[in-house]
């Protein structure tokens, strides 16, 4: 539910300041999950790294630690605005091993091999995957890593929480009903073993992990509303639900009192990560 990269196919959680604003909450979120993942990929010091559909630039920023100041990276989007932020991010930062190129995945504008390439929940909203992972390998070296996590859920899900029936339940309902019916690919995560194999690189390593918990402090609930804000345009307009009827604005606050009130564990879907290095050959 993040960054861009995509073509032919709007973003389903558009471009404002607010969406924005999301995407880094949601990094915070899930940099534990990343970096898990990269640093099994064998991302690490002094290595050029890839970072498609880079958004706000978090994951350019987490792969920056990890390359260390011998090692660089680039990102790339297809969304002027969100490359403004991020470009502004980095300099109050300090980093100056980060550079961002607006531009498509599939025709990433930049120069010479990369170590790794890189991205986070970006495959979900390109029309075909495989081809998007093709294009960018073509940019990695022979032996060079490609390290991807996305989201997968199974759309017939009814409970994400036990016991079951909560606001949690139902708002996460909403969330993948909409994204599914734009053409996002909700279950990616599982889709990516055979995107890597079409994309005519090796059998991908694979993980999963999801974000679980409860109580008053969970900072789940407004993960889960910011994603619904953001994709609220969508869903009037594709008939999922009426905004106005949700009250966004005291949302988080709701799901966050009947969760405690049944004292119920609360979980998200799914993120699936995969990486595999390109062939010698």
């Amino acid at each position: 539910m993040g960054a861009t990269g995509r073509v032919d196919r709007a973003y389903a959680l558009g471009s404002s300041e607010a969406e924005h604003e999301r995407l880094t909450r949601q990094a915070a979120l899930l940099e534990g999950i990343t970096e898990r993942l990269f640093r099994e990929a064998g991302i690490g010091a002094g290595m050029r790294v890839l970072d498609v559909g880079c958004g706000a630039g978090d994951v350019a920023f987490l792969v920056a630690e990890l390359v260390g100041r011998d090692g660089s990276v680039v990102g790339i989007d297809v969304d002027a605005a969100v490359l403004e932020v991020a470009r502004g991010r980095a300099e109050l930062l300090g980093l100056r091993n980060v550079t961002f190129v607006h531009g498509d995945l599939h025709a990433p504008p930049v120069d010479g091999v990369f170590d790794a390439v890189v991205g986070r929940l970006v495959l979900m909203h390109v029309p075909d995957p495989a081809a998007a992972l093709r294009a960018v390998a073509a940019h990695v070296r022979p032996g060079g890593v490609l390290a991807f996590l996305e989201l997968d859920q199974d759309p017939g899900t009814r409970s994400w929480s036990f016991p079951e029936g909560t606001s949690w339940d139902e708002v996460g309902r909403l969330v993948i009903e909409t994204f599914a019916r734009a053409g996002a690919h909700v279950r990616m995560g599982r889709q990516l073993w055979g995107a890597f194999r079409a994309a005519g690189l090796p059998a991908p390593a694979m993980r999963e992990e999801a974000l679980v918990g409860g109580g008053p402090g969970f900072p789940g609930y407004g993960w889960l509303v910011g994603v619904a804000r953001s994709l609220s345009p969508l869903m009037r307009r594709l008939g999922v639900a009426d905004p106005d009827q949700l009250g966004l604005e005291t949302l988080a606050a709701r799901i966050r009192d009947d969760v405690v009130a049944r004292d119920a564990v609360v979980w998200t879907p799914p993120f699936v990560g995969a990486h595999a290095r390109r062939s010698e050959g």
